[in-house]
């Protein structure tokens, strides 16, 4: 028989591209220039970096002084996209499934992102993606752990993972390979630039203000992490790797220097007292550059000192590279970066006093319906670390109010963070946890209705077979542990294995809470114990 196509091909599981060489190619939009990596693959599952472009261009200046991208720098960024088309047509690297174009926090702030986005597409064929800071996060974490793990100093200390970009710095804080902490602060050294110019701050006092703003978001960092942890700060950005270079420390091909703080807080001191342009000129840089390099620097600095460490750890880490690694992955959605994510779930759990054993339970037996039922739903493990983790987190709307608590989980996890998910994950969590009780997914419910359809079915199902895991620990006595899952002619029968007791609360919480399944897969469901005939 000819395979059948998947059911929802937005969540499908998928095969990783065949060997064989050819051109791979990430193209950025930052804060302060367009910069294209071009990559040759290997065949074997890993690339290689030939070329890499920039060219400055101010739309975090727009964005962050005006609200949205003038039209002057509209046209500035299709020219370059046009000159970065034609480099990939002389690397012949035209199809569109082997060129991801990004933007990150310049153009995601907008007002007029949409028109921006409509003008590129038209005007050069290339279709951008906004990226998040989730997605940022994940992309550095799975980049970075084989560095952590290749070092005995890195494979069991915490190490904080800083970058200070135009827009944002981001935080990964990690134990080893474990994910503690992930967070984006509005705290970027063209965003600082531009608020010293919107105050038209003295050069006297600039460095003061620089100072307070940044210390004011450290101090939101250092209460993250543990106490007493000896702790390593490990800095990512184009900034911290120019200074590395100055001082003739250039991380090139390895996987991290070692910058001794007091090099580092000497170059920045000396680049403080010059103007913008006098650091252009002095170092060769372009003005783009040159207006990012000292609050960043002092960024770093501060973070190195709140931290008490004597160096800093930079890499040559870059999201173009590793984006461009990525591109040859089916899907960044292992197992153990799963397990990541589910270890962020748990601890979110944790914050809200969720009764753990038994949310854990819930999680663990929808789980297995998931994979009972993967035959007939077709999703993958994306969706399945969705499932588990609305699992741990369905009962924490409990510790605002005990009426209507399903639309508090939901609030919390809309508005929490959570390490991993992007914005629709992060969106199909908290629905699928909103729909484990009481009324069915519908479109007059705003957030649902706002979905693509794949996601809405998606969402459906999950909330469906939530609401089987929940009845079958209906009484919380966890005597449930194991479940068969079968489907006979549209029915699913799920067979209790070692079981102890009567399943009659079970049994009836099921008939009242699987009419969702009914719904959208129409099926009913029936429940007996693994010693009961058939």
């Amino acid at each position: 028989m000819p395979q059948q196509p998947p059911l929802f091909p937005e969540f499908a599981v998928t095969d990783s591209r065949g060997g064989g060489t050819y051109p791979l190619a990430v193209i950025e939009l930052g804060t302060s220039a367009i910069r294209m990596a071009i990559g040759i693959t290997d065949g074997a599952g890993s690339v290689r970096t030939v070329e890499q472009l920039i060219q400055g261009v101010s739309l975090g200046k727009d964005t962050f002084t005006r609200g949205e991208i003038q039209r002057k720098t509209q046209e500035q960024c299709v020219d370059v996209l046009r000159l970065y088309r034609r480099k990939l047509e002389e690397y012949q690297c035209t199809e569109s499934r082997h060129i991801r174009v990004v933007a990150t926090s310049a153009v995601r702030e907008a007002q007029n992102r949409l028109q921006f986005l409509d003008r590129i597409y038209t005007a050069t064929g290339f279709s951008v993606e906004i990226i998040d800071d989730a997605e940022i996060a994940r992309v550095t974490y799975l980049a970075m752990r084989p560095v952590l793990q290749a070092h005995e100093e890195l494979r069991n200390a915490t190490t904080l993972l800083m970058e200070v970009g135009g827009g944002n710095t981001d935080v990964l804080i990690l134990k080893g390979r474990d994910v503690l902490h992930s967070q984006s602060w509005r705290l970027g050294s063209l965003r600082l630039q531009q608020m010293l110019k919107t105050w038209n701050a003295a050069p006297d006092r600039a460095v003061s203000i620089m100072t307070g703003q940044i210390e004011r978001v450290l101090e939101q960092i250092h209460e993250i992490i543990p106490p007493h942890e000896n702790v390593r700060l490990m800095a990512l950005g184009g900034d911290v790797r120019f200074a590395a270079r100055q001082l003739h420390r250039d991380p090139g091909q390895s996987d991290f220097v070692r910058l001794p703080l007091e090099e580092l807080a000497r170059l920045t001191r000396s680049m403080r007292s010059l103007s913008i342009d006098q650091i252009a000129l002095r170092y060769h840089v372009e003005l783009t550059q040159a207006e990012t390099l000292v609050p960043a620097l002092m960024t770093n600095v501060l973070a190195a000192r709140m931290l008490n460490v004597d160096e800093v750890l930079v890499t040559p880490f870059s999201l173009r590279n590793a984006l461009l690694s990525s591109l040859l992955r089916s899907s960044e959605w292992t197992e153990e970066f799963c397990d990541q994510v589910i270890r962020a779930g748990r601890e979110f759990a944790r914050r809200y006093h969720a009764d753990l054993t038994h949310v854990e339970h819930v999680a663990q037996l929808s789980r297995q319906l998931f994979r009972g039922l993967q035959d007939v739903h077709g999703m993958d493990l994306r969706c399945e670390t969705i499932l588990y983790v609305a699992a741990l987190l369905h009962e924490i709307g409990l510790y605002v109010s005990q009426n209507a608590y399903h639309k508090h989980s939901w609030y919390l996890i809309s508005h929490g963070e959570l390490f991993g998910l992007g914005e629709l994950d992060h969106q199909l969590v908290a629905l699928v946890a909103r729909y484990h009780r009481r009324a069915f997914p519908k479109p007059s419910h705003e957030p649902y209705a706002r979905l693509p359809r794949e996601s809405r079915v998606a969402v459906s199902i999950l909330a469906a077979l939530l609401r089987l895991a929940v009845s079958l620990d209906q009484g919380r006595s966890r005597r449930i542990q194991e479940i068969d899952c079968q489907v006979e002619k549209q029915r699913l029968i799920i067979t209790a294995q070692a079981s102890s007791g009567d399943l009659s609360l079970e049994q009836q919480a099921l008939r009242q809470e699987s009419a969702l399944l009914r719904d959208v897969l129409g099926m009913t469901v029936l429940l007996r114990r693994a010693d009961q005939p058939a």
